[in-house]
């Protein structure tokens, strides 16, 4: 429960995240929100998002990832 005492209490926005916050995610499979990794011919396709509250910015980013280029690690 990681400190928190009453579960089924109902959280406002400011009491979740104060201040200055970002979000951002990466789709893995195909949802409703964002798109699955794609694999292409020698590379992969992502879809992901990035908000930030103090702007009010949201950016979508499509991104082509080529594995050619990738170091191995």
């Amino acid at each position: 429960r990681m400190g928190i005492k009453d579960v089924h209490r109902i959280w406002t926005l400011e009491e979740m995240a104060k201040g200055n916050v970002m979000f951002c995610a990466t789709g893995v499979t195909k949802g409703s929100f964002l798109d699955g990794v794609r694999f292409t011919p020698g590379g992969a396709e992502t879809h992901s998002i990035v908000m930030r509250s103090e702007t009010g910015t949201v950016r979508d980013i499509r991104a082509t990832h080529r594995f050619d280029l990738k170091p191995r690690y």
